[in-house]
């Protein structure tokens, strides 16, 4: 399955990376690419089901990978945020 990155998933992992202090390489889209393709699904946690709902129960998909959470939905990822709330 292909997922379209978005331009504001690619600007908060970058914005989120380099808050935590991270070195990202010039290709950050492929970096990202390249951690997304690790990604697993997330389990269903209460969090999710509270965001299900806010989201008008859009069905969305939950993956992570290297403590990034990573949310998609309609085949595009349309942010990206770490698993601890305190680092985003």
């Amino acid at each position: 399955m292909q997922i379209i990155i978005t331009n504001h998933a690619l600007q908060r992992f970058i914005e989120r990376s380099e808050k935590l202090g991270y070195k990202l390489p010039i290709d950050k889209r492929g970096f990202l690419c390249k951690l997304l393709s690790k990604a697993k699904p997330e389990n269903l946690k209460y969090h999710t089901v509270v965001r299900l709902m806010n989201n008008n129960y859009m069905e969305t998909q939950y993956l992570t990978a290297e403590d990034w959470r990573f949310i998609i939905s309609n085949g595009a990822l349309v942010t990206v945020e770490r698993i601890k709330k305190w680092q985003n």
